[in-house]
């Protein structure tokens, strides 16, 4: 790793004039075993180091007088919401600046049921959001990660472009976010979409009577900046503020699923069922599944037969989809899985490759996957000591292949090929998340997950899959080096909003004094000891 010569250290002087916007009890510094603890949290990303200092800010002002402050010395900077979501919001150099810990921003604004949305500070976690909605507002749903623990942030999820309880409807998670605001390092305050009008009468400014349009159009007032922010990983600017749709809490709902014996018969029959939009598919609010590794791996390995014979024994489909059906009524409902039943056990059954069973779920199991918020990914800490997910956008009619392509790389360097995947408006897309189980206290076990992912990463290029949290070591340097234009005229951009380059350097191969994303790795931090640790 080498040293970045163009960002600065923290000393006792930016310190104190830390505590003087935000308070003395809401900086931390020189604590070095809670600077550790923060990086507990990633479930996304393994590359990583400690920050030097974490500020807890309230609100937008105390985040612009701490961007100016760590602009002009040249400090990097590293946004973090609740750090679950993405896992993605912790330093990537030795030198690990600030970390600006925005869990004390926990407001929600304003709820509308006319325009249909949710206005959240960042610091909004899903089990909040949800337990608010069922209280206050229990016809409406807000659009909570599916999966995610119920302490993941909302914010966080959606402007990662993740995916919501109603992805396989309404598509990816940024799809639901209608505008931001937004702190730049420069010290300007941006507002996407409608929101980004100003001087509006303030019975047109909803609840949250900012002097600015309602977020109603998130494209707004000419070429769109909306997108700009999605995925970035904080290395834009602090998102303060986002409005998200929110959709009907039906009260009628149930779960079908469908058994298969290969990857491309799953894929085809849900994609046939898919195709059924504007009365059918419309109804499949979250369509996902995955292999039967998906079931053993949530134990201890020692402990767990780890051979399909065994399982397929208890019930467990080697292939396995989940269809989450929600309707306004019993009779619409009814009608919905009678036709997903003739489309895939009647129609589709007769072209397949393989064998299709359908399994009945009890009561009580339909009542399980419906909870929300869910658990479902903390179990897989159980096989051996940690795990890591990865995600990659595929057309759904490429799903099969991609996954059988990775489960088999996945193998080849040892890693149960575990593999859950889902589908992302009306499967137009799908998103492929292999989950990596591996010992966090064995480096060779983060380095052999690098080597499967650099071999993978070669191959998904070429075929035209996007990774869609890109990693800074592979998944970033090698796709941007991919896509010049792309990347020079984001650099450029992210030069004029951010002059310093400070927020979150080294993610998305953005580095200031590197101007090729090859360069990034050699500059982020490892898995040995740092020098910070050695000292």
């Amino acid at each position: 790793m080498s040293k970045v010569p163009d960002y600065n250290e923290i000393n006792s002087e930016i310190v104190e004039k830390l505590k003087a916007i935000v308070g003395e009890e809401f900086v931390m510094w020189d604590n070095k075993p809670m600077m550790y603890s923060y990086m507990s949290r990633g479930i996304m990303g393994i590359r990583a180091g400690p920050p030097d200092c974490v500020v807890r800010p309230a609100n937008k002002e105390e985040i612009h007088d701490i961007l100016i402050l760590c602009s002009e010395n040249k400090i990097p900077v590293t946004p973090m919401a609740g750090g679950l979501s993405g896992g993605f919001a912790l330093p990537l150099l030795e030198n690990g600046g600030v970390l600006l810990e925005c869990s004390r921003m926990n407001k929600i604004i304003e709820v509308n049921t006319d325009a249909r949305y949710v206005i959240v500070e960042p610091g909004v976690r899903a089990g909040e959001v949800w337990a608010y909605f069922k209280k206050y507002y229990p016809d409406w749903a807000p659009p909570i990660a599916d999966g995610a623990p119920p302490a993941a942030t909302i914010m966080g999820d959606a402007i990662e472009r993740g995916l919501s309880l109603v992805t396989s409807r309404f598509g990816p998670q940024a799809d639901m976010v209608m505008g931001m605001e937004i702190v730049l390092p420069t010290g300007d305050i941006l507002r996407t979409g409608s929101w980004g009008l100003g001087g509006v009468d303030e019975d047109k400014q909803g609840d949250k009577k900012d002097g600015h349009a309602m977020p109603y159009y998130k494209y707004g007032l000419g070429p769109d900046l909306h997108s700009l922010f999605f995925g970035s990983q904080g290395a834009m600017g602090v998102v303060t503020k986002a409005a998200l749709k929110i959709v009907p809490h039906c009260r009628f709902k149930t779960v079908k699923v469908y058994g298969f014996d290969n990857w491309y018969d799953a894929q085809e029959a849900t994609l046939e069922a898919s195709k059924y939009e504007c009365g059918i598919s419309d109804h499949l609010v979250m369509v996902q599944g995955g292999n039967w590794w998906l079931v053993p791996t949530r134990w201890q390995k020692e402990k767990i037969p780890q051979k399909y014979d065994y399982w397929k024994t208890l019930g467990f489909f080697e292939y396995q989809l989940n269809l989450e059906v929600w309707a306004h009524s019993q009779e619409e409902l009814d009608f919905v899985t009678k036709k997903l039943d003739e489309i895939i056990l009647e129609q589709y059954a007769k072209k397949a490759k393989g064998k299709i069973s359908e399994q009945k779920l009890h009561p009580i199991q339909i009542a399980s996957r419906l909870k929300k918020p869910n658990k479902i990914a903390i179990p897989y800490g159980q096989w051996e000591q940690g795990f890591i997910f990865v995600t990659w956008y595929t057309p759904w009619a490429d799903a099969a292949e991609c996954m059988e392509k990775y489960c088999a790389t996945m193998e080849k360097y040892k890693f149960p090929p575990v593999m859950w995947f889902a589908s992302i408006d009306h499967c137009r897309e799908c998103i492929i998340m292999p989950i990596f189980c591996f010992d966090t206290r064995k480096i060779e076990d983060y380095e052999r997950f690098e080597a499967c992912e650099d071999e993978f990463t070669d191959w998904a290029l070429k075929r035209g899959f996007v990774n869609y949290r890109p990693n800074p070591t592979i998944h970033a340097p090698k796709s941007y080096a991919k896509a010049p234009t792309v990347f020079k005229l984001l650099r450029t951009i992210k030069k004029i909003i951010d002059p310093n380059m400070i927020m979150h350097p080294g993610r998305l191969a953005f580095l200031a004094g590197v101007e090729k994303p090859e360069d990034i790795p050699q500059y982020i931090i490892g898995f040995g000891k740092s020098k910070k640790q050695e000292a």
